[in-house]
């Protein structure tokens, strides 16, 4: 599944980026996890290493929830679930 292409212009350009880390800063409700999490995805399917991503975000019930998501994306993509198998991003 494309995730890319239900983001917003400015969601997909974040998401796009493989190359180096972004800053993503937000109001409530803008889609920021949605954001990375798509973008966690697109790194993974781009060929970067599960182990090697880091997201960070500020408090730890939206860690678990991106956690979730970013699980559950992989989870839906049987070949990316082959490819990452035990070996997943860390997000705290």
């Amino acid at each position: 599944m494309n995730y890319i292409d239900q983001l917003n212009p400015a969601q997909r350009a974040a998401a796009k980026k493989i190359d180096g880390p972004i800053l993503i800063i937000a109001g409530a409700g803008a889609g920021k996890t949605k954001t990375v999490t798509t973008r966690i995805v697109t790194l993974i399917q781009n060929n970067i290493q599960p182990e090697s991503i880091l997201a960070i975000t500020f408090t730890n019930k939206a860690a678990k929830e991106m956690r979730e998501r970013v699980i559950s994306m992989i989870e839906n993509d049987r070949d990316l679930f082959e490819v990452i198998r035990n070996r997943h991003p860390f997000i705290s």
